[in-house]
C-alpha cells in the first residue's frame, strides 16, 4: 500500500501557507488515519477467503433446500 509521505505533505502546506507546527501536525494526523482506516491487500486476501466459504455454505444449502423440495414434490 502506498502510504502518505508526510514530510512532503507538511512542505506543501507550508508552501500553500500554513504554519510549520500545524502542517506537520495536520500530515501526521492524515498519515494516522490513512494506516488506521485503509485495508491492506492481507486484510483484503482475508475478507476475499471469507466470502468464499460464505458463498460455498449458501450454494451448499441453497442445493440441499432444493433436494428437499423434489424429494417432496415427487
Amino acid at each position: 500500500m502506498a502510504s502518505i509521505d508526510t514530510l512532503a505533505a507538511a512542505k506543501e502546506l507550508q508552501d500553500a501557507g500554513f504554519d510549520p507546527n500545524q502542517a506537520e501536525a495536520l500530515a501526521r494526523t492524515v498519515g494516522k488515519l490513512e494506516s488506521e482506516h485503509l485495508a491492506t491487500k492481507t486484510d483484503l486476501a482475508g475478507l476475499r477467503a471469507d466470502l468464499y466459504r460464505v458463498a460455498l455454505g449458501i450454494i451448499g444449502a441453497n442445493a440441499a433446500i432444493t433436494l428437499g423440495i423434489v424429494r417432496f414434490l415427487g
